[in-house]
């Protein structure tokens, strides 16, 4: 005999109750309740411990035992998965081995499945919604951090020639354009957004101080534009509920991205991997076109010596974001190198 709680199915009340078993029936009894049934016509819940069982009696009545005081051949548990997970629910061992999978589980879930499936999802978005989410983060930054650029029109239409001259020779680009602005709160800086608009503000148009230096940092943001760097950074950040949604075609997770594009921009730097990959993608490019790769490392030079006072500071805001250390310049000279070997310059 076992004690155990009736519930009549009808009431909330809870009747103590003592539970037996007889050949093939199931008997209770106590505090006015006598009642008994077959045991082919009692249902039992699966057996999780620290969990009550629940024992399911014809006519919608319950009743319920402790896990640990159910005799272990009232209900013969035939499944094997429920003896197995019963058993090793009892194991300290298991219990602690659970956990620490899980938590290592966790660990390979952000550390590179969310990442993985970010770059993914990223690679094969269809363009028109990249289309979307650069034109409405440009939105969004317009008027507020992007003001109307201070520029000569004459030096605007000079730039965009040479952008556009520069492009055009570049295969395999999606259709790209550059944009100026004023943008104090940002300082000298440049971004490729997904839409294809290569943003430059005011600050580090004035600073470079040629062509060269201008098409060399275009070029760099090219291929952050053509390896989605943009798309994958934001995506990994915006968490496994976004990118995954993205994944099952959910629409609205578009917002969210299109949000934190912006974000991205003004508080954010790519990793070193994606600055590596733009770098290369820069030093190819401009020597394509004739332009020695060193171009890229003379510009960031050229801000640093423009305005030593600002080094590390929000107005530098392209060094900050584009850190350019030994590693870097080192890739920059190396192509550098190659470069006037097969042009047979010295």
């Amino acid at each position: 005999m076992v004690p155990g709680i009736y519930h009549d199915g009808r009431t909330t009340r809870a009747t103590p109750v003592v539970i037996s078993r007889l050949d093939d029936r199931l008997s209770w009894c106590g505090n006015g309740i006598d009642g008994t049934a077959p045991l082919s016509d009692i249902a039992s819940s699966a057996p999780v411990i620290g969990v009550p069982f629940t024992l399911a009696l014809p006519g919608g009545a319950q009743l319920q035992v402790a896990h640990d005081d159910m005799p272990d051949d009232w209900f013969a548990r035939h499944h094997r998965i429920e003896r197995a997970v019963d058993r090793l629910e009892r194991m300290r061992s298991i219990a602690i081995t659970s956990v620490v999978v899980v938590v290592l589980a966790l660990i390979g879930l952000f550390e590179y499945v969310l990442p993985w499936t970010a770059d993914r999802v990223a690679s094969h978005l269809p363009h028109r919604l990249e289309m979307v989410m650069g034109q409405q983060s440009l939105a969004l930054l317009r008027g507020r951090v992007l003001l109307p650029t201070t520029l000569p029109a004459g030096k605007r239409d000079h730039l965009r020639e040479v952008f556009d001259q520069f492009v055009r020779a570049l295969p395999g680009l999606p259709p790209v354009h550059v944009a100026f602005y004023n943008a104090p709160a940002v300082g000298a800086n440049a971004f490729a957004l997904p839409d294809g608009t290569v943003v430059f503000t005011d600050a580090l148009v004035n600073v470079l101080p040629d062509d060269r230096s201008f098409l060399a940092v275009a070029a760099h943001e090219l291929g952050h534009q053509a390896h989605h760097h943009m798309m994958r950074e934001v995506l990994r950040s915006s968490g496994i509920v976004v990118v995954f949604g993205m994944l099952a075609g959910d629409v609205t997770s578009l917002g969210g991205v299109t949000a934190a594009i912006p974000v991205f921009l003004l508080d954010n730097h790519y990793s070193r991997a994606f600055e590596a990959d733009a770098d290369d993608f820069a030093f190819k490019a401009l020597a394509q076109q004739g332009i020695d790769p060193i171009a890229f490392a003379d510009a960031m030079h050229a801000l640093e010596q423009a305005h030593p006072e600002l080094s590390g500071s929000h107005q530098l805001r392209y060094l900050s974001n584009h850190p350019l250390d030994d590693e870097r310049i080192a890739k920059a000279q190396a192509a550098s190198q190659d470069f006037r070997r097969k042009h047979g310059m010295h």
